[in-house]
């Protein structure tokens, strides 16, 4: 049986997972949404906290 990774289709999705800035930039962990448009995100690396746009997040891959 073939298994397939279904992707995160709203910031709802998002929260919990940990994704890097673009291919090969650093992890963060999505810990809450913050509106429609931003997620709230911790850099691993750093502990750094932001707001992030949602649409970005939403396209940013899986960390590994």
């Amino acid at each position: 049986m073939n298994a397939t990774a279904t992707s995160p289709k709203t910031a709802a999705d998002l929260v919990g997972t940990f994704r890097t800035f673009g291919d090969y930039g650093p992890a963060y962990q999505v810990v809450s949404t913050v509106n429609g448009q931003k997620v709230h995100v911790v850099v691993v690396q750093t502990g750094e906290e932001l707001d992030y746009p949602t649409e970005q997040a939403l396209n940013d891959p899986e960390s590994r």
